[in-house]
């Protein structure tokens, strides 16, 4: 078993509690975890499934006035999040682009080959009680179609059947919200135009339900037709067509085709740059997603890399925002060469 030895290390609190300031201390990083001691005992020891984030960077100014000794050697910051709070570690000497390319480089090569997760396997089907269960769901989806099928009067209805769709599809009722969106979508069609934006939201509510339902192949091929009609309507780079190309996407992880997955989010990552800037925080929301996905289709050190580059941006603008918090959940779970999609 490999490992990664740092050292020239100093604890700045944290953990143990008290503790205060120790240097001369060493990070291991292996299989086990990431064990942090002396010549002669052990000082800390971090299981993998126990981080719960993980963060370098560079020394801020508050850290350069407190510990202005420490910052001569042009060290970096390594936060360990636990349960109980954050153990800040100082590396003497190691900048922080170099420690997060060592800590990248060791992992991908501990972990081996990239094994991609496969593609979703449909819902099991769901379970009934007997033959009056069985009566109630073909009741329901009989009334879910049948309202689908009434006359769209107005945007305000159809805003009200799309919620109740979307209330059939997270309750898990896969079936129903297909018969009520299916209905739908030829409804709003007829009532305000096949390209209309709010036919094209309930062909985008049907293309994610077709997913949820594991009808993979009709999903991709309703989000593909919403997608070009979203560019047709509002341009490449506009928000529905973005967030449409997003969910064609996941759908595309969804059939296990991440090379597909990867060429929609990079390009929606370009186009989000173009119309809503490089620091907006929706484009960095956009660089998680295709982080996440080159995390799922085995690219470990691109899903890293990926992810301190999502981590600086919204630390630089946002603080503690919960892309931030969600970086560094899964840099320390990336991290973990025990780890496999």
């Amino acid at each position: 078993m490999s490992s990664l030895a740092i050292p020239q290390v100093t604890c700045l609190g944290g953990h143990p509690r008290g503790a205060g300031e120790t240097p001369g201390l060493t990070v291991v990083l292996d299989r086990s975890g990431i064990r942090l001691r002396r010549r002669i005992r052990q000082f800390l020891t971090v299981a993998w499934p126990t981080l719960r984030g993980l963060d370098v960077r560079a020394p801020g100014h508050i850290m350069a006035l407190t510990h202005l000794r420490l910052v001569v050697g042009g060290g970096s910051l390594l936060d360990l999040s636990l349960d109980h709070g954050v153990c800040r570690l100082y590396v003497d000497g190691v900048p922080a682009a170099e420690l997060r390319a060592r800590l990248a480089a060791w992992v991908a090569d501990e972990a081996g080959p990239p094994e991609p997760l496969p593609a979703m396997p449909p819902p099991p089907p769901r379970a009934v009680g007997g033959p009056l269960d069985v009566v109630q769901a073909s009741l329901d989806v009989w009334r879910a179609a049948g309202l689908g099928r009434e006359a769209v009067r107005d945007r305000a209805t159809l805003a009200y059947r799309l919620s109740l769709a979307e209330d059939h599809r997270r309750w898990g009722r896969f079936t129903e919200a297909i018969a009520l969106l299916e209905a739908m979508a030829a409804g709003a069609a007829q009532a305000f135009g096949p390209v209309d934006e709010d036919t094209l939201k309930v062909r985008n509510a049907l293309g994610q339900a077709y997913f949820e339902a594991g009808q993979v192949d009709d999903g991709l091929d309703v989000l593909r037709e919403v997608v070009a009609a979203a560019e047709q309507l509002h341009g490449s780079d506009g928000e529905l067509t973005l967030v449409v190309r997003n969910n064609l996407a996941v759908g595309y992880q969804h059939a296990g085709q991440y090379a597909q997955a990867i060429e929609l989010h990079t390009e929606n990552i370009r186009h989000s740059e173009r119309s809503l800037g490089r620091d907006s925080l929706d484009t960095i929301g956009r660089r998680n997603n295709l982080a996440a996905t080159l995390a799922l289709a085995g690219y470990r050190k691109r899903a890293i890399d990926l992810y301190w580059t999502v981590l600086d941006s919204v630390q630089e603008i946002a603080g503690d925002h919960s892309l931030a918090v969600n970086a560094r959940q899964n840099l320390a779970i990336l991290h973990n060469p025990s780890w496999q999609p």
